[in-house]
């Protein structure tokens, strides 16, 4: 059975409906086990019996529904409900809040525009990671996958790093931070070693400085900074590949950090938006997610980023958003 994705599909939908496809193969529903037969190729040839007793579990099920929507894997059906979403036009109240943030109008309406080529950060995520890309150096904040987000530059090599990017298909460029603010001229000691690729969606003068709109696109480590041939550094980079850890275990964290998060979350600009955005993101971009909008120092994120296990990488955002919630904070950044 072939199924067509809505214009505007939910994530929570389609999760419900492999929970449902769940329940009714315990059930040995007639109708269940033929559409599970039908799409996954390794229930084809069993029976009803058969395949009533053959285990049968949650990623199994959400396995089947990807495979009725014409996809391979429940993470290829995840990516596609992304990238549709990032489509969308960005939601009015957080385009008021955004609107409403210490910039330039204009950065406002590239923000917007931004947000309807999210596609582009998506499919940039898909492709090799270039061994080389030009280096932004940022002072005192961490970005991470996902999170679209204005930034201001000044150095003159920063600017040239973001013109070089923008020459490029896709427009992506490193990003790694400093280790002490009022560093000017940086070198691989002077940076975290662990930074964003991002993709550069648009460039705004503002006198002798430029916005900068720009969307995390994954995590990378920082090998070494070459001699550039041009005005700004060249960083040498290489991706980072999480170790994901026990599939229960991170299911568990993930699904505490979500409770915590979850009244935190109300506090920021877009707070609806954002919490539904951590009910429908798996362990990893949820954990990015979290810390993205903890108001923590960056020492603290960076330590985060440069965890290379999932389940650690949750216990620290938990741990933080506990401390933040203790002390009565409310997450914004």
């Amino acid at each position: 059975m072939r199924r067509e994705l809505p214009t505007r599909p939910s994530l929570d939908h389609l999760k419900k409906q492999a929970k449902d496809l769940l329940d009714a193969h315990q059930r040995a529903d007639a109708e269940a086990l033929a559409r599970i037969r039908a799409a996954v190729p390794s229930f084809a040839g069993m029976g009803d019996a058969e395949l009533a007793r053959a285990p049968f579990a949650l990623h199994d099920a959400q396995s089947a529904i990807a495979r009725e929507y014409g996809v391979k894997s429940w993470s290829e059906l995840r990516e596609e409900v992304a990238s549709r979403l990032a489509g969308q036009p960005l939601p009015e109240e957080l385009m008021r809040a955004l609107l409403n943030l210490p910039f330039p109008e204009a950065v406002g309406m590239a923000l917007r525009d931004a947000w309807a080529r999210r596609p582009e950060g998506v499919a940039a995520a898909k492709l090799p990671l270039p061994d080389t890309l030009p280096l932004v150096a940022m002072r005192d904040a961490l970005l991470t996958p996902g999170a679209l987000a204005p930034i201001c530059v000044g150095r003159a090599s920063s600017k040239a790093a973001i013109d070089e990017a923008l020459a490029r298909k896709p427009a992506t460029l490193a990003i790694f931070t400093q280790h002490a603010p009022e560093t000017e001229d940086v070198d691989a000691a002077s940076l975290y070693p662990i930074g964003i690729e991002a993709i550069v969606y648009a460039r705004i003068p503002d006198g002798e400085r430029a916005w900068v709109v720009l969307e995390g696109v994954r995590w990378i480590a920082l090998e070494s900074i070459e001699a550039a041939s041009s005005r700004h550094p060249i960083a040498r980079v290489k991706a980072v590949h999480l170790v994901p850890g026990d599939a229960a275990e991170v299911s568990a964290l993930a699904a505490a950090l979500r409770e915590q998060a979850r009244p935190l979350a109300v506090a920021l600009p877009g707070g609806s938006r954002i919490v539904a955005m951590l009910d429908d993101l798996e362990a990893g971009p949820l954990a990015d997610l979290v810390i993205a909008n903890l108001p923590v120092a960056v020492a603290e994120k960076a330590r985060y980023a440069a965890e290379p296990k999932l389940t650690e990488r949750l216990r620290i955002a938990r741990t933080l958003t506990e401390a933040l919630a203790a002390s009565g904070g409310a997450t914004a950044r």
